[in-house]
């Protein structure tokens, strides 16, 4: 986490409890813009591939949970475009990457130029999303939702989060 980082964190800090499903899509998407990056920077093909082991469930697992918990509540309110489309890209992005996820776990090859280039354009998107998330999505959830309903918004992602985990083991 880069110093900016942090100093976003303590800004927000004051408006944004643990529970918050804000805080625990933010603490997800350090660990998953980390492991990208980690894997991506690699210069080992095992590292690589220990690295993608996992980034692949714990992507996976919070992409489902963001869009049944996150994504789907938005696409309910008829009133807001803006929402509506902050679910909507959402869930194009989330295809995306788990087009790019696909395509690294079929191949073997962790070492090679293509395998690496595919790793980058998932490391580019997830930033991507993750600064489109914490600038836009985090101000919807906020303007839309109480804190009350946020901490309820956390509690719903966090147990979506640990059914798609125990899925992803189980397959």
């Amino acid at each position: 986490m880069t110093l900016q980082d942090e100093i976003k964190l303590l800004l927000q800090a004051p408006t944004m409890n643990a529970g918050d499903v804000r805080t625990l899509l933010g603490r997800d998407y350090d660990e998953l813009l980390q492991f990208a990056k980690d894997m991506y920077e690699s210069e080992s093909g095992e590292e690589r591939r220990a690295l993608f082991r996992q980034l692949k469930p714990a992507l996976i697992a919070h992409a489902r949970a963001e869009e049944r918990e996150i994504y789907d509540v938005l696409l309910r309110i008829d009133e807001s475009d803006d929402a509506r489309d902050l679910a909507n890209e959402g869930y194009v992005e989330h295809g995306v990457l788990d087009d790019l996820l696909e395509k690294l776990s079929r191949s073997r090859k962790t070492e090679s130029d293509e395998w690496k280039a595919h790793a980058k354009v998932l490391l580019h998107i997830l930033e991507r999303h993750v600064e489109d998330s914490r600038e836009m999505l985090f101000d919807e959830l906020n303007e839309r939702f109480s804190e009350d309903e946020r901490e309820v918004m956390g509690r719903r992602f966090t147990a979506a989060k640990a059914r798609m985990a125990m899925k992803a083991k189980a397959a």
